[in-house]
């Protein structure tokens, strides 16, 4: 019971770690950069993606989703 209590004290003691706000921004300069990245891709081989999706659809048709 003491190694529980003693455990459990110093989780809550260790206030140390990341914060909410720290974390979004984080996520949100990902996606920003993300989005950059796939536009100037896009603008620069807009062959590419439509490729890929033409091979995608062509692969999915005739496939029934709802049961």
């Amino acid at each position: 019971m003491m190694k529980a209590k003693s455990i459990l004290n110093r989780f809550l003691k260790n206030q140390s770690g990341e914060g909410f706000l720290d974390v979004a921004m984080k996520i949100l300069i990902v996606v920003v950069i993300g989005a950059a990245i796939l536009a100037i891709m896009n603008t620069a081989m807009p062959n590419l993606f439509q490729g890929l999706i033409d091979k995608i659809s062509t692969e999915l048709t005739g496939i029934n989703i709802v049961a």
